[in-house]
């Protein structure tokens, strides 16, 4: 078995992200060391309906192996489950399963099964150990890496959440077969973010890179998993707490929050195709703002477009009034309004007190480009 393993290094909370093919299916291998540093009891896996009936029994099967009692908590699947009602909901069924401190909680599912779980391992006794086993391709790059957990707000995304490090994540590029095309979209999304962040950790241009992948061919799949993986775990060892750098890991979310928070979570955007739209305004701003060089909106578009991603709200657009509201709730923002910028691809740059009217003619200019 082929596994690339990338620390996380954060001192005495280190921990490994492991990237590979069928890895569920060797879960009590992968997991020995970490199971006796801490003879875990039992275990809670946390997923929802979709990722549960697909990947539940290998993954209770693997911590059976290891000698663990197990019981499932399924949420509904989607994004309208992200909130602290379902989040306190699994925190209740954690206690009547008898979970302890000597215990361990597994995620088992995409970016919301790993938000709830994390956020409910985190308060529930002060914190217990977690697990994550994403099995989507936007938990895969980035989401199940780096101890973020959140819930919604009416009044904004993730304005309620906790830094809970996991103790292990178990990346199984096998499992990205099984999302439908709009899932697997959306995880493209958050890989293009990488690329335009990273570039050089990425073969070729952006749009040549992200069409390769469109075919899920498992060694595309296993390197581009993997330096995601690498880019995220670094960015974390550098500044767990989202102090400085980690911030540029939200290139696109400021608008593309606002975009979900605006729909309110029901669906209509994806949370890869709203980031997707938020990189392309982003890409505007920052040429309106005379930080970015001219023609890297239009590269945005180009990239993006070619891995079907959209580029622009969808009809009717929210009006532009009514995202601001939310961009100026953004987890970035000291007050003002603050955005990721690039200069170029590879040279991100956090910028604050940005001119609303500004940001206004943009929106302008991105509805503009649907036609």
């Amino acid at each position: 078995m082929s596994i690339e393993k990338i620390k996380v290094d954060l001192g005495e909370r280190s921990y490994d992200v492991s990237v590979g093919v069928r890895l569920l299916e060797a879960l009590d291998e992968i997991l020995g060391d970490v199971f006796y540093s801490r003879e875990w009891r039992r275990a809670a896996i946390v997923t929802d309906a979709n990722a549960g009936e697909l990947f539940s029994a290998p993954v209770e099967k693997g911590l059976a192996d290891l000698g663990l009692d197990t019981s499932v908590i399924s949420i509904i699947p989607g994004e309208i489950s992200k909130n602290i009602a379902i989040a306190l909901s699994v925190v209740d069924s954690l206690a009547e399963a008898g979970i302890t401190r000597a215990d361990v909680v597994v995620a088992l599912g995409g970016g919301v099964v790993g938000d709830i779980a994390g956020f409910a391992a985190s308060i529930y006794k002060r914190g217990v150990d977690l697990i994550q086993l994403p099995t989507t391709l936007m938990s895969q790059v980035d989401s199940s890496i780096g101890g973020k957990t959140a819930v919604n707000l009416e009044s904004g995304k993730n304005l309620l959440g906790t830094f809970h490090q996991p103790v292990a994540v178990i990346a199984d590029v096998s499992t990205l077969i099984s999302l439908s095309e709009a899932e697997y979209a959306s995880g493209l999304a958050e890989v293009a973010k990488y690329m335009f962040l990273c570039p050089e950790a990425f073969p070729g241009q952006v749009g040549g890179a992200l069409e390769t992948l469109i075919g899920r061919d498992t060694g595309d799949l296993l390197a581009t998993v993997a330096s995601c993986a690498s880019i995220k775990a670094h960015v974390v060892s550098v500044d767990e707490r989202d102090a400085g750098l980690r911030a540029t890991l939200n290139y696109g979310h400021t608008l593309g929050h606002a975009l979900e928070a605006s729909t309110e979570y029901e669906g209509l955007y994806t949370h890869g195709g709203a980031v997707s739209v938020g990189m392309a305004y982003a890409a505007l701003v920052s040429e309106a703002t005379g930080l970015g060089e001219p023609g890297l909106a239009a590269r945005h578009r180009a990239a993006l477009g070619s891995a079907g991603l959209p580029v622009s709200p969808l009809t009717p657009a929210p009006p532009f009034e009514t995202l601001l509201a939310f961009m100026a709730m953004d987890k970035k923002s000291k007050g003002d309004l603050t955005m990721v910028l690039l200069e170029v691809e590879g040279r991100p740059v956090v910028r604050t007190g940005l001119d609303p009217e500004l940001l206004a003619m943009s929106y302008t200019r991105l509805l503009e480009e649907r036609s």
